[in-house]
């Protein structure tokens, strides 16, 4: 009677574990899930914002913009969204920004060259760039990440 008891005991333990494994298995999927759908909502958001901003300049006119011109006023775009973001979160009461006519062209190249370093470093050793000090030529922060190029 007792073995049998025993028995039961471990083949519900066994059970519960088995059960307990595939709730985690269960919520990691749906945060995969969760987080594919919202990058893909990004890149359609920024899609939009792509074909606004090139339908609105070229309204009217034959014009074609490069790339590049459209990749910057999506980082102006965004660059102010940023601040938007900053202004509503921040629980700083102070933050300095370089604000002047070249300050956005400023940002831009400084993100291009974060990215263009990052990208450099991660494909000889994803963890040398996380772990390199940051310099003046290089802040600790290219602020890559909150704009998604990469993701």
């Amino acid at each position: 009677n007792e073995i049998n008891k025993q028995k039961r005991l471990r083949d519900a333990a066994i059970m519960a574990a088995e059960a307990e494994k595939v709730k985690v298995v269960k919520a990691a999927e749906a945060s995969a899930d969760a987080a594919q759908l919202q990058g893909e909502g990004i890149a359609r958001q920024r899609r939009a914002i792509i074909d606004g901003l090139r339908d609105s300049i070229t309204h009217g006119t034959k014009e074609e913009l490069s790339t590049e011109k459209i990749s910057e006023l999506l980082l102006i775009t965004q660059y102010f969204e940023t601040l938007r973001d900053i202004a509503a979160q921040s629980k700083a009461q102070t933050v300095f920004l370089p604000h002047s006519a070249g300050a956005v062209g400023d940002v831009a190249s400084q993100i291009r060259g974060g990215v263009t370093r990052g990208s450099a470093a991660g494909a000889s050793s994803p963890r040398a760039a996380a772990a390199a000090p940051a310099s003046p030529s290089r802040p600790a922060s290219s602020g890559a990440g909150r704009f998604g190029l990469f993701g």
